[in-house]
């Protein structure tokens, strides 16, 4: 009787083992996943700066729209992962404005710099798409995972919370979507 008894207690013992240590790995795994966009994040940060002195440089001094990449690059540097993303979303739109200045000033199109720059944006916007999408599998792998029986049990237990999915605003979406050229001021 008593092996039965503690049989039991060591299967309950590892239930609560194994379930903790796979919450545990699904929840680094997003931690892992949204370090993927940090890193993404701050190269893009990085390329802005070198941005900003091309355009200087090449033209009249767009100062409004200069100053406004520079808060939304801090935005990106600093803050909560929200005011992060909000940050390159609104760098994401004004990116548009960048490549009408390009066009009332064919110098800075035509610069070597500013197209490099540019192409390096691109290539940071790729980086954070492919990392935004690992993250959001994370998250969604993570939530599946608290929200399931029985897992829904031990992260009620342990205190694991829902995660955030790394979305991209529904009113950018939509400008975003129905931009034209026409639209680029």
């Amino acid at each position: 009787m008593t092996w039965i008894v503690i049989g039991i207690i060591v299967v309950i013992a590892l239930l609560f083992i194994g379930n903790y240590n796979s919450l545990i790995r699904k929840k680094m795994n997003v931690s892992e996943s949204w370090s993927g966009i940090d890193v993404q994040l701050k190269r893009k940060a990085n390329v802005i700066p070198n941005l900003i002195d091309v355009i200087k440089m090449q033209t009249d001094y767009e100062g409004d729209l200069l100053e406004k990449l520079t808060k939304a690059r801090t935005g990106v540097m600093e803050g909560s992962n929200n005011e992060r993303v909000k940050s390159n979303e609104e760098m994401n739109m004004l990116m548009k404005n960048v490549y009408a200045v390009a066009e009332n000033y064919p110098q800075l199109g035509a610069n070597d710099s500013f197209r490099k720059i540019m192409e390096q944006v691109s290539d940071c916007e790729d980086k954070i798409t492919y990392a935004r999408n690992r993250y959001n599998i994370s998250v969604t792998d993570y939530n599946t995972a608290i929200k399931v029986f029985p897992g829904m049990i031990f992260a009620g237990l342990f205190g694991f919370k829902e995660e955030e999915f790394f979305e991209i605003d529904s009113q950018l979406r939509v400008d975003t979507d129905n931009l034209r050229i026409k639209d680029i001021k």
